[in-house]
């Protein structure tokens, strides 16, 4: 898969200063999160389908692959301008898959509760639904059988992009190697994989990605 060449190359180890590095991320989110809302604007009903049946597909084939009955997937219900993954969850639904998404807590924590897509949920500020029921913590995060993270980028080692509120950075290194490398996979658009991204040396690394164009396996750093 091509990689995407434009971003910043600022990092902690590179010896960048942690100012440039956070002014690096700044720039890079606010040059992905438009250019997303554009391209969401620029598909059609039939294109938004086409991008949903490819991430369902993929997801579908990565979870089989790594879970064998069905289990509990640690996920997160999308904006409409992220990738397009309810299909997805949808069919691991109806697989008999235990879904959990977050929800945003005081203290910036996120809480875990099971969805059902047969039950409607109230909308959050930001359009997304929230369930409601029980609340479990980060370790429902930890002892799902598979976890779907979000992203904004990641770059060719894994180095994960997010919307800058430091919740998976706080939980994905809980994670053990196996949990991390064998049941955790990002969730981001092909061209938002980057040759390098600013990164601090607290953020998250992911190794495996899936976008629409299939799995990344990031390179793994000596």
């Amino acid at each position: 898969m091509p990689l995407n060449t434009a971003a910043a190359i600022s990092n902690s180890d590179t010896g960048a200063s942690a100012d440039d590095i956070s002014l690096d991320k700044d720039i890079l989110r606010s040059q992905i999160r438009p250019r997303r809302l554009t391209a969401r604007s620029h598909r059609d009903e039939h294109g938004q389908q086409q991008l949903a049946d490819l991430f369902a597909h993929h997801i579908l084939e990565a979870v089989a692959q790594r879970v064998h009955s069905p289990g509990t997937i640690a996920a997160y219900l999308p904006t409409k301008s992220e990738p397009p993954i309810v299909q997805a969850l949808n069919a691991l639904h109806e697989q008999g898959h235990r879904i959990l998404v977050p929800v945003v807590r005081p203290g910036r924590k996120l809480a875990w509760v099971h969805w059902d897509p047969t039950v409607e949920h109230p909308l959050s500020p930001m359009g997304i639904p929230e369930p409601e029921g029980e609340e479990q913590d980060t370790q429902a995060f930890i002892d799902a059988d598979l976890r779907l993270i979000p992203a904004l980028a990641f770059d060719a080692g894994g180095h994960r992009l997010g919307q800058g509120g430091g919740y998976y950075d706080r939980i994905i290194p809980l994670l053990s190697d196996q949990q991390l490398t064998g049941r955790s996979i990002g969730i981001v658009f092909s061209d938002e994989i980057y040759e390098t991204i600013p990164y601090d040396q607290w953020d998250a690394i992911l190794p495996v990605i899936l976008t629409e164009r299939g799995i990344f396996l990031a390179h793994q750093q000596g």
